[in-house]
């Protein structure tokens, strides 16, 4: 839903519009993963050379996003004091706290490394599977 309402806001600001790419991605790649799991793995159906080229592009970016997060999480943790110099720079009627912000930061943490384990299990499940793809 993120995604759909920030095409509008992204058409005005560049970088949104590659966060908006990014989580998009993301979200195909969950798509495509778990049509893979389901009929791949699970049902031993074949998968098409574009099903597969689909979830392997998305893979890649997902993979990237996740890298970059954990990277730049684990300097959050590193640093905590970015917390509060973020905080001032939110508009002044702003009520966030720093332990709301460092709490959903560890929410979204968790998240991409989620992302990165589950993409690494992805492309090894291909790796076993390769005999089920179309040439």
């Amino acid at each position: 839903m993120n995604v759909l309402f920030g095409i509008f806001f992204a058409l005005t600001e560049p970088m949104a519009l590659l966060i908006c790419f990014l989580f998009a991605c993301v979200v195909l790649y969950g798509w495509f993963a778990n049509r893979f799991f389901a009929n791949v793995v699970i049902a031993k159906k074949r998968m098409t050379r574009k099903q597969k080229d689909w979830l392997q592009v998305n893979a890649i970016v997902a993979f990237i996003f996740s890298l970059f997060c954990i990277i730049a999480g684990i300097e959050f943790f590193i640093n905590p004091g970015v917390v509060d110099e973020v905080i001032k720079q939110m508009p002044a009627q702003s009520a966030i706290t720093s332990k709301q912000l460092m709490n959903t930061f560890i929410v979204f943490f968790s998240f991409c490394v989620s992302l990165f384990i589950h993409v690494i299990w992805t492309y090894t499940f291909i790796r076993k599977n390769k005999e089920l793809f179309d040439a």
